[in-house]
């Protein structure tokens, strides 16, 4: 009896100490294996990042830590507010990497690497990684980058540091009011117990252990649970590729100082914001479901008058702004010009006010209009298709009417949507096959919707005159106005979605079709709005 008690003394610590190293080696072998499997399923690498971040990356030192940002200023200065990019848990600035693209060229851009992730220090210390902490960086760099009207747009975690940034503010001297508007992408409202709990593990589980875990969830690369969570499942493998690096990069000691720090924003919180705000959601968002955005909503619009009712984006997870970057963006644009009246930042509003001045025919457009393709392939479905073509010119061999009708006798109608009187002759066109049409639009701005019901009414009356000839159109270059006027025909007519009409106006009229961002944008809006929850 004392030998088995003894024994039983003996094997109990012998049998700890088993189950550890094997687990060890357990973690060790796994290693091994997703080092072999990187070139198997993985073997090619996300798409480098943009040129504008890479050419605009700085180092700033903040409070005894050096991080990374990427801060662009606009020529008109004052004129146009200072976009901030706050990213969540486990994120880094290039999550924004679309919106900046967008936005840069139109207003100041400030994006954070915040304390810990991307290419920002790492400090071992508990105390950089409080929500405070977060919040003072930001204030100090708000500080450097002053702005009398600053916006922030967050996601995540990232919108729990941005409320309490907003209340910050709220009392400061220095930047009283400086926050004009707030987006909020993905945001967490509601706490469950099971996450309660889970906070409360992770901060008695070793970091080797939870590392363990980490990557038995990310077996099976681009297409793991790791990057399952955080994508819908109809996510580019490019993007799966990006996420899958990030989620490698978030360090788990990280995210055991941040979640021990995290101070999450009570209803009350969210009740105090006062100025416009803006909410989005991932359809199908597991991590951060939308009943969070409706949640905030419902806080916030007895106190704030200027919270918008929340969009659900359609196929999107919690990367909602990478996901569908091509619907959140105009959002987001729509909202600061329309609703907050930050009319400068119009891309429309400042590319007119650039082109003032400007000389339709100077010598740099004239170079402009010669290196430009002369027409496009045919576009659309049916006998009778469109040509995208640039303005005739009535002293050019190559491209004026005489030309013209000897070079494209498919065409049947010309359509002119420039504003301006054509440089050609067209009565030229009288007495020939070719019937000539004005239906003026706005340079730099996407036809209004009665413009484009009127093109639409017009081609369909051609085509009911003379069946299967072909309809040219052309507004000065024929990429941006007469490129969202044949989308549009596509879209309302021959049931293209958006995507498929942008893309094959792209490969029928190089390089690289719709030129304007703001333009693509409007399709989007107009053609496939997100569902907006009722007030």
């Amino acid at each position: 009896m004392p030998f088995s008690n003894a024994l039983a003394r003996w094997t109990q610590p012998t049998a700890v100490l088993s189950t550890f190293f094997a687990l060890y080696l357990g973690f060790k072998a796994l290693r091994l294996l997703e080092d072999r499997r990187k070139q198997k399923a993985e073997s090619e690498q996300p798409s480098p990042t943009s040129p504008i971040l890479l050419n605009n990356f700085q180092f700033v030192n903040v409070n005894g830590k050096r991080l990374r940002i990427v801060h662009i200023p606009h020529v008109l200065g004052s004129k146009v507010p200072l976009l901030v990019f706050i990213h969540g848990v486990g994120g880094q600035l290039e999550q924004f990497e679309k919106q900046i693209e967008y936005f840069s060229l139109s207003t100041h851009i400030l994006a954070i690497d915040m304390c810990g992730y991307g290419g920002s220090d790492v400090p071992e210390s508990y105390e950089n990684y409080t929500t405070e902490a977060y919040v003072e960086d930001i204030v100090s760099l708000l500080q450097r980058y002053k702005s009398e009207e600053t916006v922030l747009i967050c996601h995540s975690y990232g919108c729990g540091i941005g409320t309490h940034l907003y209340l910050r503010l709220e009392a400061s001297e220095d930047l009283v009011n400086s926050i004009k508007a707030m987006v909020m992408i993905g945001p967490k409202a509601i706490i469950t117990q099971h996450e309660l709990k889970g906070k409360q593990q992770l901060a008695r589980t070793p970091d080797w252990v939870v590392d363990f875990a980490r990557t038995l969830d990310r077996m099976g690369g681009i297409h793991s649970k790791s990057v399952d969570r955080l994508l819908h499942e109809s996510a580019s493998d490019d993007l799966r590729r990006k996420q899958l690096q990030w989620n490698k990069a978030s360090k788990t000691f990280v995210l055991r100082r941040l979640m021990a720090g995290v101070r999450w924003p009570s209803p009350e919180d969210f009740r105090r914001i006062q100025c416009p705000l803006l909410l989005l959601a991932g359809e199908d968002d597991r991590v951060c479901p939308s009943a969070n955005v409706e949640q905030i909503y419902n806080w916030c619009r007895d106190t704030n008058a200027n919270v918008k009712s929340p969009f659900i984006i359609p196929r999107a997870g919690h990367q909602t702004m990478l996901e569908k970057w091509e619907l959140v963006t105009p959002i987001i644009s729509s909202f600061l010009i329309k609703v907050c009246g930050m009319t400068t930042m119009d891309p429309a509003w400042q590319i007119t006010r650039k082109c003032q001045k400007e000389n339709k025919w100077s010598l740099k457009n004239t170079e402009k209009w010669m290196n430009t393709p002369i027409i496009s392939s045919p576009i659309g479905r049916g006998a009778g298709k469109f040509r995208a073509m640039k303005v005739l010119r009535q002293i050019d061999t190559d491209h004026s009417p005489s030309a013209f009708l000897a070079q494209h006798p498919e065409v049947g109608f010309i359509v002119d949507i420039s504003l301006d009187e054509p440089p050609y002759r067209t009565t030229d066109f009288e007495a020939t096959s070719i019937t000539y049409t004005k239906l003026p639009t706005v340079s730099k701005i996407p036809p209004s919707k009665e413009d484009v019901d009127r093109f639409i009414k017009h081609c369909n009356a051609c085509w009911a005159e003379k069946p299967g000839v072909d309809i040219a159109v052309h507004c000065h270059y024929g990429f941006n106005r007469t490129g969202f006027m044949l989308c549009s025909y596509l879209i309302q007519e021959q049931q293209y979605t958006v995507a498929q009409a942008l893309r094959h106006f792209e490969l029928a009229r190089p390089p690289r079709g719709i030129r304007h961002d703001h333009f693509k944008g409007e399709l989007y809006l107009r053609y496939e709005p997100p569902l907006q929850l009722k007030a």
